[in-house]
């Protein structure tokens, strides 16, 4: 032992060989968890330590007793005798007081150092306990046990922490210990802080850059965009420095997309050249199936770069594999499990997105190539309409010239003949007609509008009436809802289904007609029920077919569009429309649109 000059403090040396002071060590554990106890002795017994433990105070202070353990570790919460009930026992045992006691608490406030003291403790320990600091603290404890065996000093007073006053018995080298695991317990839960603040700065960095990668492959509209995107947003990752991708398929082949932040080592006109490396054997299939993996490269590697390894990442819709993406990590920011986790996470939603912008760039060739096809189908319509029309109006022109010029030399049947041939005439000039408007009604432009569907049926019946206005039809018109739509196309909806109802149900002694509607959630389903011809719901398929027809032509007049053409129009308004009937005694046709927002 020597003096330090002019400061009146003894210092200790330690001893040359401190691993003597930490053989035939017996420390005793009190734990009422069976798996925090078994984890300890685990911990303890892996530093050659001999373990002995019990799960509540009452057994640990017998087991001292038995063993006299060189150190005693307990928690403060136990049944039957708690962690400070222990160590008061303990200190209280002139067989045992010598014995260090450190207590394993969660450290909370004053109080819990308070309390400590005031028991007699020698340590504490925070909870949950870091090994390395445990075995740290053991070996401090068993350090300063050798030397502490001759200079105790007892000495009591009163303490006031936290407004509750606290009598200290401890010696004066239990409370220097306190102090100091109190200081240590500080240090190493300021390093815990510091360490939490750049984790949760690195995570706010991952979560800004996954959201704006979310936001722009969102609104991406085509295969480089969205690669664009997506490494915009990767370089915004900790662990992210540099990034290119290649993507794959079928009509140019394996081309190099975009890149971002790259190295002097690597230009894009190497990376655009078509030449053969691991990453675009990748892509054609030559290799293993693609994983998440470093990679050495043989672009960088070539070039005696400062780093000759990337990670790649496949770009994987299901089994197909539509591109590679290719990262090289910041060499002072490693990616750790979290980033990688995220990067194979962008690597999905990349997949999705070029399968998105692929599939609409597909949609939108094919719509353009059916706004053409229909381009060209109206022009042949109409182009057929001029050509069939014109030969019908000279037939029948010419039938009329004869019946008049020769009408003294024709006999009945002559004129009859002649009569069918204009009504023919007549009858085909109606279907081409007809044909054209069906025709239109698939490409007519539509001009949406809240329509008063209770007003329309109404104006659509009675211009349907007779002049005189007297039909003889029990009309009946719920209030309906309105609906959104083309004022045009669903008048003609009306038209139909209720020019069908005076139709067949024109042969009935009382006709009846009644119009109603049906609200749901998310549409309004219109009904027309009339007690007319009806039909046979065995030939309920046919209703809706071009030229289909469930009753002859000398029944009932017609062509068999109009119900096409309906269906037609509310298809186009997203809805659906079928019927039921029953012969003799009537039909119900529903038509439903969607609810107006």
């Amino acid at each position: 032992m020597s003096d330090a000059p002019g400061k009146g403090i003894k210092v200790e040396e330690a001893p040359d060989n401190p691993e003597n002071l930490f053989r035939n060590v017996t420390i005793l554990i009190a734990e009422d968890s069976p798996t925090q106890a078994e984890q300890l002795r685990f911990l303890l017994e892996a530093h050659h330590f001999t373990v002995i433990s019990a799960n509540n105070g009452k057994d640990a202070l017998a087991l001292a007793h038995l063993h006299k353990p060189t150190l005693i570790i307990t928690d403060v919460v136990m049944p039957e005798m708690d962690g400070h009930q222990l160590c008061r026992a303990i200190k209280s045992d002139p067989a045992l007081k010598s014995t260090p006691v450190v207590m394993v608490t969660s450290l909370t406030g004053l109080q819990d150092i308070a309390r400590s003291l005031e028991c007699g403790a020698d340590n504490f320990l925070r909870k949950p306990c870091d090994p390395a600091m445990l075995i740290s603290r053991i070996h401090y404890i068993l350090l300063n046990l050798n030397l502490r065996k001759t200079s105790k000093v007892q000495m009591g007073v009163d303490l006031y922490l936290a407004g509750k006053k606290h009598f200290i018995t401890s010696e004066r080298s239990q409370i220097i210990d306190l102090l100091v695991s109190t200081y240590e317990e500080a240090l190493h839960m300021n390093d815990e802080l510091q360490l939490r603040q750049k984790e949760i700065a690195r995570s706010n960095l991952l979560l800004r850059g996954l959201y704006d990668i979310a936001e722009g492959l969102m609104h991406a509209s085509t295969e480089n965009e969205v690669c664009e995107k997506a490494l915009q947003g990767l370089m915004q990752l900790p662990c992210c420095q540099a990034g290119w991708i290649y993507l794959s398929d079928a009509q140019t082949g394996i081309h190099y997309a975009c890149g971002r932040n790259l190295p002097p080592d690597l230009n894009v006109a190497e990376l655009r050249a078509d030449r053969d490396c691991r990453c675009q054997r990748l892509l054609r299939g030559t290799s293993s199936t693609p994983n998440v993996e470093f990679i050495t490269c043989e672009r960088l590697s070539d070039k005696s770069a400062s780093q000759d390894s990337h990670l790649t990442v496949p770009l994987l819709a299901g089994k197909n594999c539509l591109g590679v993406m290719n990262i090289l990590t910041r060499p002072d920011a490693p990616a750790n499990d979290d980033d990688m986790k995220a990067i194979k996470a962008v690597s999905s939603e990349i997949a999705i997105a070029l399968e998105r912008v692929r599939l609409l760039a597909s949609l939108a060739q094919r719509a353009g190539q059916l706004e053409a096809a229909n381009k060209e189908l109206e022009s042949f319509s109409y182009s057929i309409s001029h050509d069939l029309k014109a030969p019908l109006r000279a037939i029948d022109g010419f039938a009329a010239m004869l019946a008049e010029r020769a009408s003294d030399r024709l006999d009945d049947e002559d004129k009859r003949l002649l009569t069918v041939v204009r009504d023919n005439s007549e009858t085909m000039r109606q279907l081409i007609d007809e044909l054209l408007s069906f025709s239109r009604t698939g490409n007519a432009r539509m001009t949406r509008a809240s329509i008063d569907m209770t007003a329309l049926a109404q104006q659509v019946f009675d211009s349907l009436l007779p002049p005189s206005g007297e039909s003889g039809i029990r009309f009946s018109l719920a209030e309906l809802p309105p609906a959104s739509g083309d004022n045009t196309l669903i008048r003609q909806v009306w038209a139909n289904l209720i020019g069908n109802a005076i139709k067949y149900s024109g042969g009935k002694a009382h006709p009846s007609i009644e119009i109603s509607c049906q609200t749901g959630e998310a549409e309004n389903i219109y009904c027309v029920r009339d007690n007319g011809a009806g039909f046979d719901m065995r030939n309920a398929n046919r209703l809706f077919g071009v030229f289909q027809r469930l009753h002859g032509a000398d029944e009932f007049p017609g062509h068999g569009i109009g119900l096409a053409t309906v269906q037609r129009i509310v298809t186009r308004h997203e809805g659906r429309i079928w019927a039921e009937g029953w012969v003799n005694a009537g039909a119900v046709f529903y038509f439903s649109l969607p609810r107006s927002k």
